[in-house]
């Protein structure tokens, strides 16, 4: 595991997980890569732009099979064509997909939609802008991956 330095934290990611950020608004992208890049995070950072790519680029696409990678998905829940929390349901629908924690990534306070998503089965989730909740949340469910 490798040391990640925060502003006023530190955690422990492995480097052999995938880091797939689903997010259709370039800025916020880059705002979640700067976040884990400040944290001091190595990973390989994939950014998905729709949830429409991050269905293909999960079931068209083979994902390894093996245990060579592991995979975290910061998922936004707002995008166009599918939207975040039809993708977690595909998700945790399918045994290929199933254990791949996602973290959902919303503007919105609603307590509804955020029990909606731990009801689908997400590790966590948080609002936006990324910071140091979201290296919290990448911790705990890091520590349990």
């Amino acid at each position: 595991m490798e040391e990640i330095q925060s502003q006023s934290m530190s955690i422990k990611i492995r480097k052999d997980i995938v880091i797939l950020v689903v997010e259709d608004d370039h800025g916020h992208y880059l705002l979640v890569r700067h976040c884990l890049q400040n944290a001091g995070a190595e990973n390989e950072i994939v950014w998905l732009k729709d949830g429409q790519e991050a269905l293909s680029h999960l079931f068209d696409n083979e994902l390894p099979s093996d245990s060579a990678k592991k995979y975290l998905m910061l998922l936004d829940i707002r995008m166009p064509k599918v939207d975040g929390i039809e993708v977690l349901k595909k998700m945790k629908q399918d045994t290929k997909t199933r254990e791949i924690p996602v973290i959902m990534l919303t503007t919105s306070e609603d307590q509804k939609v955020a029990q909606k998503c731990y009801d689908l089965g997400c590790a966590a989730h948080v609002i936006k802008p990324p910071g140091d909740v979201l290296i919290r949340a990448i911790q705990r469910v890091c520590e349990r991956y």
